[in-house]
């Protein structure tokens, strides 16, 4: 077995990776209809070295479908991916990275470029307040990572993991206060052994409008490998229901330890039937 330096792509599929599919799902204000079916797509790009010499940059290309009842609402998101690397390429929905691992004799070191479809991810939230302009709202989400991607160019680990996330929204005067807090049961890929790990968000937005918002959230996770350092990232974003047929969501981020990526950036755009 050879000790290579192992670059991690983080890739919060359930909270952080997309937030556009939960936070326009759960704020987008008065606008919400029973029985509404929605679809997503947008670019962003992710920079990150996780503390070692290798830098890599990813392309994503988000895909997902969404369908919303009064108090339940399903979402299934699949992203494309395109990443270049100066060492190993391996994306993953982990939030912590290692750098030195062992990977087998035939992995890959040198400028590499890899692309296909990213892992399936499937979400259901049980609103227990549908009504967000009460003081306070509540959800329960559970969801599972399927492993869909190629392991073999680096693009997953290959293994399920599953979520179960609380989370609470208040508002005050029109800003909204809002805080999740999740448990992610890990699967093994071959290489690694994944620790299973306690996340969370803290947020808060300002109204700009009835239908437009600025705001910023703070991720911290417990990291999932071992001598690992926890992620911390901070995102600010934007988002505006431009009218009953779609929304938009624009965000950038800054990663503050190196278990998270040095940099994000993209937008979404989300339509509704």
């Amino acid at each position: 077995m050879l000790k290579k330096n192992l670059r991690i792509l983080s890739l919060f599929i359930l909270i952080e990776i997309s937030p556009a599919a939960h936070a326009l799902e759960r704020t987008r204000p008065l606008l919400f209809t029973d029985g509404e079916l929605s679809w997503l797509t947008g670019l962003e790009y992710q920079q990150a070295d996780y503390g070692t010499t290798d830098s890599t940059g990813l392309w994503r290309i988000p895909l997902g479908v969404g369908y919303r009842l009064n108090s339940f609402s399903f979402f299934a998101s699949m992203p494309l991916l395109f990443a270049s690397s100066d060492g190993i390429v391996h994306v993953t929905n982990k939030t912590s990275s290692s750098t030195s691992t062992n990977l087998s004799p035939t992995s890959r070191s040198g400028k590499n470029n890899v692309s296909g479809i990213g892992d399936v991810t499937l979400s259901g939230t049980f609103y227990l307040t549908p009504d967000f302009h009460r003081t306070f709202s509540y959800h329960l989400t559970a969801a599972v990572k399927l492993g869909t991607a190629d392991e073999n160019q680096g693009l997953g680990t290959g293994e399920n993991d599953f979520f179960l996330e609380g989370g609470v929204q208040k508002n005050i005067d029109g800003f909204v206060l809002a805080a999740t807090l999740g448990y992610e049961i890990s699967g093994d890929a071959p290489d690694f052994e994944y620790e299973n790990a306690l996340y969370g968000t803290v947020s808060f937005a300002i109204p700009m409008s009835m239908k437009r918002q600025l705001g910023a959230s703070l991720f911290f996770s417990q990291a999932q490998l071992q001598g690992a350092e926890a992620p911390l990232e901070l995102t600010v974003f934007y988002q505006q229901a431009v009218n009953k047929s779609y929304s938009v969501y624009y965000f950038i981020a800054n990663g503050l330890s190196d278990g998270s990526p040095d940099y994000s950036l993209g937008g979404n755009v989300q339509f509704y039937y």
